[in-house]
């Protein structure tokens, strides 16, 4: 009889540390489920601070993914915002010489205009255009880049003469901002592979 009272008492302790043991697994195991749901559901906020026992392992790997996406988000708005400053950048870029091509347009239509005027306003307009062409053709090159089906032409090519050559170019932009430009490249050719445009 005392055996068979030892063999109950076991039975009922043992049952009762494996009903403690299966309610805190099961509580670890709806830990985890409520921050995958939660994660589901875009809170990428989640925190497991609890232990999760066996379920430790998937908890470290629920929280990379939640670092990844929010990571991912953040890029994403990141992106976006560049996107929106290129267009009003651009926007802004191709109204200056559209802008400038409507006014000369207007003073070519006064009957007052002379000779003289009307070749400086027209050499204006063309090359107010070839201005506005050329930034949308630049426009095109990022789309086509941001789609990575751009078509580069790689040429051996002189970089020290490249700078040069855009310091001469923008030489009247850098004397009207009142800058002082200093260059400090070497006086021999450096070839580099690239892209001249």
């Amino acid at each position: 009889f005392a055996g068979l009272f030892g063999v109950v008492v076991y039975s009922v302790v043992l049952y009762l540390i494996l009903v403690k043991c299966g309610e805190k697994i099961r509580r670890q195991y709806k830990s985890v489920l409520d921050a995958t749901e939660e994660m589901a559901n875009g809170n990428l906020k989640i925190t497991l601070d609890e232990d999760l026992g066996m379920f430790a392992p998937l908890g470290e790997k629920l929280e990379q993914v939640n670092e990844g996406f929010a990571k991912a988000v953040h890029e994403e708005a990141k992106s976006q915002n560049m996107k929106t400053e290129l267009i009003t950048n651009v926007s802004h870029d191709l109204k200056t010489p559209l802008t400038a091509i409507i006014t000369y347009i207007d003073l070519l239509k006064q009957d007052n205009v002379s000779e003289e005027d009307r070749k400086s306003y027209i050499q204006t307009l063309d090359q107010k255009s070839q201005r506005l062409k050329a930034l949308i053709e630049d426009l095109f090159e990022i789309s086509k880049a941001s789609s990575r089906s751009v078509n580069l032409n790689i040429i051996e090519m002189d970089i020290v003469n490249l700078f040069k050559q855009v310091k001469l170019e923008m030489e009247e932009k850098i004397t009207e901002a009142n800058l002082d430009f200093r260059l400090d490249i070497p006086e021999e050719k450096v070839i580099v592979a690239l892209d001249g445009q």
